[in-house]
Order: C-alpha cells, then sequence, then structure tokens
C-alpha cells in the first residue's frame, strides 16, 4: 500500500503523469514495482472506484447544513442610527437656562 501511495503523491506532483497518457502512468508503476494488475489498472486509467474497493476503502459521505435561525445573529446596520435619539439625556442639546435653575 505505500507503493500505491507513493505513486498517488508522484502523479499529484507532475502534470505530466497526471494528465498524460496511461502508458506514462504504467511506466512508473514497473518502476516503482507494483505488479498487482488490478491495480496497476485502475491506477494507470485514473479509475478512483475501482482503487478504492481494491485497497478495502469505505465510501465516505458527508452533508453540510446550514445554521438555523436561532444561530443567526442579527448585526445592527451602522448607517441606520438610533431611533430615540431625540430621548436620550445625554445628547440634549442644553437651554439658555443656567445648571441649577428650573423654569
Amino acid at each position: 500500500m505505500s507503493n500505491v501511495t507513493e505513486f498517488l503523491a508522484r502523479v499529484g506532483q507532475d502534470a505530466a503523469l497526471r494528465c498524460g497518457s496511461p502508458a506514462a502512468r504504467e511506466a512508473l508503476l514497473t518502476a516503482m514495482g507494483i505488479d498487482d494488475d488490478a491495480t496497476r489498472a485502475a491506477l494507470a486509467h485514473g479509475d478512483a472506484e475501482s482503487l478504492r474497493v481494491l485497497l478495502g476503502g469505505a465510501r465516505f459521505i458527508a452533508t453540510q447544513m446550514p445554521d438555523g435561525p436561532e444561530r443567526e445573529k442579527e448585526v445592527p446596520d451602522e448607517d441606520e442610527g438610533d431611533e430615540d435619539e431625540g430621548n436620550d439625556p445625554l445628547k440634549k442639546v442644553p437651554t439658555d437656562t443656567p445648571p441649577g435653575k428650573g423654569r
């Protein structure tokens, strides 16, 4: 199996092997000593499904679901401003009455 992993790594690093003819991959398989006919055929022809079965791998299926509305956080829009600005005591404009003197 380590030879198969090494083969896949070499093919992944070399575009001429990855996109080239099966004959180029066959030559690499021979050079690496991968002798099993079924494994050689799967690797030479890029048959991932056959290779998965030969190596005893299980099918992996995953789903990605969006978070529901309870997980969404509302971010206030900076352009909207505060609707209650007129009622904010810290933002009131001072009148002409001096501090401490009532009307």
